[in-house]
Protein backbone atom coordinates (compact mmCIF):
# COMPACT_ATOMS: atom_id res chain seq x y z
CA UNK A 1 0.00 0.00 0.00
CA UNK A 2 1.42 3.37 -1.01
CA UNK A 3 0.34 6.29 1.17
CA UNK A 4 2.28 9.01 -0.61
CA UNK A 5 5.57 10.82 -0.57
CA UNK A 6 6.84 13.82 1.33
CA UNK A 7 10.04 15.14 -0.21
CA UNK A 8 12.22 17.98 1.12
CA UNK A 9 12.54 20.92 -1.27
CA UNK A 10 14.44 24.14 -0.55
CA UNK A 11 13.26 25.28 2.91
CA UNK A 12 9.97 23.35 2.74
CA UNK A 13 8.64 20.12 1.33
CA UNK A 14 6.41 18.67 -1.39
CA UNK A 15 3.61 16.22 -0.68
CA UNK A 16 2.20 13.94 -3.39
CA UNK A 17 -0.21 11.01 -3.09
CA UNK A 18 -1.39 8.29 -5.45
CA UNK A 19 -4.89 8.65 -6.86
CA UNK A 20 -5.84 5.37 -5.24
CA UNK A 21 -4.49 1.98 -4.33
CA UNK A 22 -2.73 0.32 -7.30
CA UNK A 23 -3.07 3.52 -9.36
CA UNK A 24 -0.30 4.81 -11.61
CA UNK A 25 -1.68 8.35 -11.34
CA UNK A 26 -0.59 10.84 -8.70
CA UNK A 27 -1.87 14.15 -7.38
CA UNK A 28 -0.30 16.97 -5.41
CA UNK A 29 -1.63 17.03 -1.86
CA UNK A 30 0.21 20.16 -0.69
CA UNK A 31 3.24 22.37 -1.06
CA UNK A 32 4.71 23.42 2.30
CA UNK A 33 6.72 26.63 2.39
CA UNK A 34 7.68 28.82 5.37
CA UNK A 35 5.33 26.98 7.70
CA UNK A 36 2.34 27.40 5.37
CA UNK A 37 0.58 24.72 3.32
CA UNK A 38 -0.73 25.47 -0.17
CA UNK A 39 -3.02 23.14 -2.08
CA UNK A 40 -3.37 23.38 -5.86
CA UNK A 41 -6.54 22.67 -7.78
CA UNK A 42 -6.92 18.89 -8.18
CA UNK A 43 -5.17 17.39 -11.18
CA UNK A 44 -3.86 13.91 -11.97
CA UNK A 45 -0.30 13.32 -13.12
CA UNK A 46 0.93 10.22 -14.96
CA UNK A 47 3.68 9.40 -12.47
CA UNK A 48 5.13 10.24 -9.08
CA UNK A 49 8.07 11.96 -10.82
CA UNK A 50 5.79 14.21 -12.90
CA UNK A 51 3.74 15.16 -9.80
CA UNK A 52 6.91 16.00 -7.85
CA UNK A 53 8.30 18.04 -10.76
CA UNK A 54 5.07 20.03 -11.04
CA UNK A 55 4.89 20.56 -7.27
CA UNK A 56 8.47 21.95 -7.36
CA UNK A 57 7.38 24.42 -10.07
CA UNK A 58 4.45 25.47 -7.87
CA UNK A 59 6.77 25.87 -4.86
CA UNK A 60 9.07 28.11 -6.90
CA UNK A 61 6.11 30.17 -8.14
CA UNK A 62 4.83 30.66 -4.56
CA UNK A 63 8.29 31.70 -3.37
CA UNK A 64 8.49 34.33 -6.12
CA UNK A 65 4.86 35.53 -6.02
CA UNK A 66 3.72 35.22 -2.41
CA UNK A 67 2.31 38.80 -2.31
CA UNK A 68 -0.16 37.79 -5.06
CA UNK A 69 -1.85 35.33 -2.70
CA UNK A 70 -4.61 37.28 -0.96
CA UNK A 71 -7.37 35.99 1.29
CA UNK A 72 -5.84 32.53 1.06
CA UNK A 73 -6.39 31.96 -2.67
CA UNK A 74 -4.94 32.98 -6.00
CA UNK A 75 -4.97 32.00 -9.65
CA UNK A 76 -1.60 31.17 -11.16
CA UNK A 77 -1.98 31.81 -14.89
CA UNK A 78 1.59 30.68 -15.57
CA UNK A 79 0.78 27.16 -14.31
CA UNK A 80 -2.98 27.31 -15.05
CA UNK A 81 -4.16 26.42 -11.54
CA UNK A 82 -5.71 27.82 -8.39
CA UNK A 83 -3.86 27.72 -5.07
CA UNK A 84 -5.49 27.65 -1.65
CA UNK A 85 -3.51 28.56 1.42
CA UNK A 86 -4.49 26.22 4.23
CA UNK A 87 -5.04 27.90 7.61
CA UNK A 88 -2.69 27.00 10.42
CA UNK A 89 -4.13 25.00 13.28
CA UNK A 90 -3.35 26.58 16.60
CA UNK A 91 -3.30 24.52 19.77
CA UNK A 92 -5.51 26.11 22.39
CA UNK A 93 -4.92 25.53 26.05
CA UNK A 94 -7.62 26.11 28.65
Amino acid sequence: MNIGIIEPYNSGFLEVVPEGEDSDYWQIAAIHINGQAYCPSPRLYRSEKVALTQSAKIYDWIAENKPEISNGTCYCSELNLILWQQPKINNCSD
